[in-house]
């Protein structure tokens, strides 16, 4: 588990509270308001394992056990080999959750470079801390990021640097990254990877570098860089590239390339020709022994070993002694290969080899085995699903998840991983739970991101078990709410933007139209599993009453969902980018509603009047959580600006006054999608992410 940040100085106390054996509703006397003193905070990473793409792995060729990992959308990693985890290098960069590319510098191990959106970042110290060296167009979520890498150190000087941008070409520094150069000679677009041939000298720097740029071919230069030609026959559609003495090895879109002599060489293996190959390793100290892997077709994508410098390839996937066995108990048993980005061995351990996919980083001690080939993930610390949805319930597992790809999760221990994701569909992008009843929930999933084959689940066992049930015809996406004592009755607000209001009295078996709800309330920000609009909401205490939220105006139905009203007579402001509608626990009537830039309101009386919360200028995320001790008042957690500061807060007097417990940079990597306060322990927070997992905070002491 990895504890990232404190909200004062301090240190982090090991381990995890257990969870309260009874945690059901308890009365408690109203405590005292908080004070608006910061509180120290433990912050650390829900265990996943996984989940999100790996675009890339780096060894360093002259440090044993200096490896680096890149993900699109979840920063980049360090491996610690005393802990055996990845550690996450770049959660204090703003702009750091989206890595490019990365190059590690072969005279300096303490050195790595990463390709962030904004422009090339260096640290001095293995990632701890970064300055940016120069501007320039990068995207590490676009199409071709399993490509590189687009940095480069020469290793015979640490003084040149090359760089291939998006849409700029190929740049160059002679000064450690002082000042930039454009290379002239190399065409303005997209260069994807930079590798450098050290056996030929130019003065003190080397003479040949390559550099491949998708739909544009693959250039060489002889004189260190300062020209470039482009070599005859090359692929067009280069994805990654290995130069080892005389000889350079590319994998394309349509197979695998060798070139040497001044002659380009087809050496895709036979029965994969005219296939998307990206993955490409070569052992250190013998370029005959290569391994090649295509990209994407489906899961378990072929791998290939050559010992003869491409001339055979053999199959790995389906070697006799091959077998795989992920660490994290959740992951299907077909993951494996797929999406494959890089390759690569360990120079330290012949034979030692890794790659990256869509889900994480696999291992196996020999590929060049003719026994025993077992593959095994290394996840410890590489946390990085994307979450659309958290909803943490008053019993049973401390949290549910919902998130891009993988669905989402059932989270007993949050310091274990999962044994086994919620549902079995790619997206899952609302989880409802009966107040009174919480061992009754309701989940919304789709196969695709725009929600094709949205389907809708309940379960009665927290999730063991689900029975599939019906959606109004024709309708997707959307957010779904159970009533606070009666599980039969739901109400699904339809996620498109003509979406109408339904609602059922049989646990979904048969859907009626509302009559007077908002329609399109659902939709308002995207018509996809990002929609961030939730505007839907059951009463905290009163099983009939339900909240849509619409327009500056809360929406309430007195019975089950059939029919809608307007409750406030003037409007309030309108939604900002993100809206969270939150009922308080075992409260009739109260309701608070987040609206990002315009700021958080509350109602006491079901929405009939309104209070701003003036402590917030703007209202990112909101939610409830368990009572303070010696108190019977939900606490409140707000992700906001207050008086200038972005972070997390809390209260316990119901807005009367706040602390913060995150510090004030960006604490959240990859940006808070979503907040869920623990319902069972009293501080404890959870803060779903865009790319880097979910975390939790909570407090360092007995407070």
């Amino acid at each position: 588990m990895f504890a990232f940040g404190l909200v004062v100085a301090g240190a982090c106390m090991a381990g995890e509270p257990e969870l309260n054996e009874n945690p059901g509703p308890k009365t408690r006397n109203p405590g005292p308001a908080e004070t608006a003193t910061p509180v120290e905070y433990e912050w650390g990473n829900v265990r996943v394992g996984g989940g999100g793409y790996v675009t890339g792995i780096v060894f360093h060729p002259l440090a044993k056990d200096v490896r680096y990992i890149r993900t699109d959308v979840g920063g980049a990693y360090r491996w610690d080999p005393a802990k055996s985890e990845w550690i996450p290098m770049l959660d204090n960069v703003s702009t750091g959750e989206q890595v490019d590319g990365i190059a590690l510098d072969p005279n300096k191990p303490d050195r790595v470079y990463v390709a962030l959106n904004d422009g090339i970042y260096r640290s001095e110290d293995k990632g701890k801390t970064w300055n940016k060296l120069f501007n320039l167009k990068y995207s590490g979520n676009a199409t071709l990021r399993w490509t590189g890498e687009c940095l480069a150190v020469d290793p015979l000087n640490s003084a040149v640097i090359y760089a291939g941008s998006r849409a700029d070409g190929l740049w160059r520094s002679l000064n450690e990254g002082a000042t930039w150069q454009k290379i002239a000679s190399v065409p303005t677009g997209n260069v994807r990877a930079v590798v450098i041939d050290q056996s030929v000298r130019k003065g003190d720097r080397s003479a040949k570098i390559y550099v491949g740029l998708p739909g544009g071919g693959v250039y060489e230069s002889e004189d260190g860089g300062d020209t470039f030609a482009a070599i005859g026959g090359a692929p067009n559609s280069p994805g990654r590239m290995y130069a080892a003495p005389g000889v350079l090895y590319i994998t394309h879109g349509r197979g695998v390339a060798k070139y040497s002599g001044g002659v380009v060489q087809d050496i895709t293996p036979a029965g994969g020709e005219g296939r998307n190959y990206c993955g490409l390793a070569v052992e250190a100290g013998n370029p005959d022994k290569v391994i090649a892997a295509q990209r994407y077709s489906t899961f378990n994508n072929s791998i290939y070993r050559s010992a003869d410098g491409g001339k055979s390839w053999e199959l790995i996937n389906s070697h006799p002694g091959f077998s795989k066995s992920p660490e994290a108990p959740w992951w299907p048993d077909t993951w494996f290969s797929n999406a494959t980005s890089s390759l690569a061995l360990d120079p330290f351990n012949p034979g030692a080899f890794y790659f990256t996919d869509w889900f994480g980083i696999w291992h196996t001690p020999d590929i060049w085995t003719s026994d025993d080939m077992h593959f095994n993930t290394i996840e410890e610390g590489h946390e990085e699903v994307v979450v659309l949805t958290l909803a943490a319930p008053p019993a049973g597992p401390a949290l549910y998840s919902g998130v891009c790809d993988v669905f989402g999760f059932s989270h007993s221990d949050i310091a274990e991983f999962p044994q086994k994701r919620l549902y079995k569909i790619n997206e899952g992008f609302s989880v409802a739970f009966c107040e009174s009843k919480p061992e009754n929930i309701a989940i919304l999933g789709g196969k695709g991101n725009d929600g094709a084959l949205t389907i809708l689940a309940t379960s009665s066992d927290y999730g063991q078990t689900w029975t599939d049930r019906n959606l109004p015809g024709g309708e997707r996406l959307g957010k779904i709410a159970i009533s606070a004592d009666n599980p039969d009755k739901m109400v699904y607000a339809a996620g498109t933007k003509t979406g109408a209001v339904y609602y059922t009295a049989d646990r979904g078996m048969t859907w009626k139209q509302a009559a007077g709800a908002p329609t399109g309330a659902a939709g308002l920000g995207t018509q996809d599993v990002w929609n961030k609009d939730f505007v839907l909401a059951a009463d905290g205490k009163n099983g009939n009453v339900f909240y849509i939220f619409y327009d500056g105006y809360l929406h309430a139905s007195a019975d089950g969902g059939a029919n809608w009203e307007k409750r406030n007579a003037v409007p309030i402001a309108q939604r900002g980018n993100y809206m969270f509608v939150q009922a308080a626990p075992g409260i009739e009537g109260e309701v608070w509603v987040s609206l990002h830039s315009n700021g958080l309101y509350k109602t006491v009386d079901g929405g009939k009047t309104f209070q701003k919360v003036d402590a917030f200028s703007s209202s990112i995320a909101f939610s409830w959580g368990a009572p303070a001790p010696g108190s019977n008042v939900p606490t409140a957690y707000c992700y906001g600006v207050k008086n200038g500061v972005e972070g997390m807060y809390r209260s316990t007097d119901k807005g009367k006054t706040w602390r913060q417990i995150s510090t004030s940079w960006s604490s959240f990597p990859a940006g808070v999608k979503s907040i869920a306060g623990d319902r069972q322990n009293f501080g404890r927070v959870f803060v779903g992410t865009g790319g880097r997992g979910i975390f939790y905070g909570q407090p360092s002491s007995v407070e």
